[in-house]
This record gives structure tokens, C-alpha cells and sequence, in this order.
């Protein structure tokens, strides 16, 4: 009977169990698409290889692209002409870009002008009402129910209704800035870590080299 009461009093939470001490009050239940604005990517022409499209100085982010970035976007395997970003639409930095097909709910942010596909979506957070670097780890907490929202069809995919619907439980302004922050300083040094770990192996191996005959 206690655990079941446990269990019904962490669904209906409402304020985390680990919190910064200066912030007090309850959260508050939005959907995602009252906090941001969420467009689809735009790749209208139909061969969408056709070579005239490409070669020129737009990037263009494909999905692939978003899935080996980490938190932040800068690098890409293709690149737009003038008639291909005609066809297109060119985003802006500081963008969310979310996989809806193929590789499912990844995420980066963009720091470069670019343009992407409709397999591709844009997340603009609203002026006030969230960062996009809080909605990015919200993506990567609630990763595996997002992509259980593509399940049921004949390929699994997302679209910009479903993700305007789901609902999240958000914080104030503040609460948001500080817990953003504090992620991003941990992923940071995650990084920094990995780059230390991959030095001394090849270091490791240097010495392997020269201290067996």
C-alpha cells in the first residue's frame, strides 16, 4: 500500500527531488508548442537530388548531421545553391533542430545560418517562456517517450502536431537559466574528459611501440 501511494505522489510531482535551494514554488504543465514556435524544414523540389540544387555556400543539415552532433551544430555534408535555398528556407542560429524520421528524436543546436529538410524540424523558443538549451535537455531526459510518439505507423515517424502536444513541466525563467547552465557546464567537462581519455591512449600506444622489442 505504501509503495503504491509513493508511486502515485511521484506522477502527480510536480517540482523535482533535486533543486537549486534559491528556487522554491511549484512547476508548471505546458505544452511544448505554447513555449516555442516548431516549423518543419522545407526541401520543396521534387527530385530532391537534383544536382542544380547543391554545391553552393548554404549549409544544409540533413539527419544524419543532427545525430553526430553533439550539443551544439556546426558541421555538415552538404550544402545548398541559390536555387536550392529558393526551394528552401535558411535558420537561423541558436535553433533546435529535431530528427523526425529515420533517426528519431535527435537533437543539436544550431550555431550556424542553414537549411534543413522536412525530415528535419526547427524549435524557436518564445521570448520569456523557455531556452532552447533547456528544451534540448528535456529532449535528452525524455528521449524514449518522445520517440514513443512515432510508433503505430507503417514507419515510424514524428510530426509537428505530435511534438506541439506534448506536454512538459516547466519552471520559471530563472530556475530554467540555472539549470541549463549547470547541464551544460557538466557536458563540457564530459567532453573534455573524452578529449584526455583519447590523448592518453594514443600516447598508451606511442609507448607500446617503444617498450617491446
Amino acid at each position: 500500500m505504501e509503495k503504491q501511494k509513493n508511486s502515485r505522489t511521484e506522477q502527480s510531482r510536480s517540482v523535482p527531488t533535486l533543486r537549486f535551494p534559491e528556487f522554491k514554488g511549484e512547476w508548471e504543465k505546458k505544452k511544448l508548442g505554447e513555449v516555442a514556435e516548431i516549423w518543419r524544414g522545407k526541401s520543396k523540389h521534387r527530385p530532391r537530388d537534383t544536382n542544380f540544387l547543391f554545391g553552393g555556400q548554404y549549409p544544409f543539415i540533413q539527419t544524419g548531421d543532427v545525430r553526430k552532433a553533439e550539443l551544439f551544430l556546426t558541421e555538415f555534408t552538404q550544402t545548398y545553391s541559390e536555387a536550392g535555398l529558393m526551394q528552401s528556407k535558411l535558420w537561423g542560429e541558436n535553433t533546435l533542430c529535431i530528427t523526425i524520421a529515420a533517426n528519431i528524436a535527435e537533437t543539436s543546436i544550431l550555431k550556424i545560418k542553414a537549411c534543413f529538410p522536412d525530415s528535419v524540424i526547427g524549435l524557436i523558443p518564445k521570448e520569456n517562456e523557455t531556452l532552447v538549451l533547456f528544451v534540448k535537455h528535456l529532449f535528452d531526459k525524455f528521449k524514449r517517450r518522445i520517440q514513443s510518439l512515432s510508433q503505430g505507423a507503417a514507419q515510424d515517424n514524428l510530426n509537428q502536431e505530435k511534438l506541439s502536444n506534448i506536454e512538459f513541466i516547466f519552471p520559471t525563467l530563472p530556475e530554467q537559466t540555472r539549470i541549463a547552465n549547470f547541464l551544460s557546464a557538466i557536458d563540457d567537462k564530459i567532453k573534455y574528459t573524452d578529449v584526455q581519455i583519447e590523448k592518453m591512449g594514443v600516447w598508451k600506444k606511442g609507448l607500446l611501440q617503444k617498450m617491446f622489442v
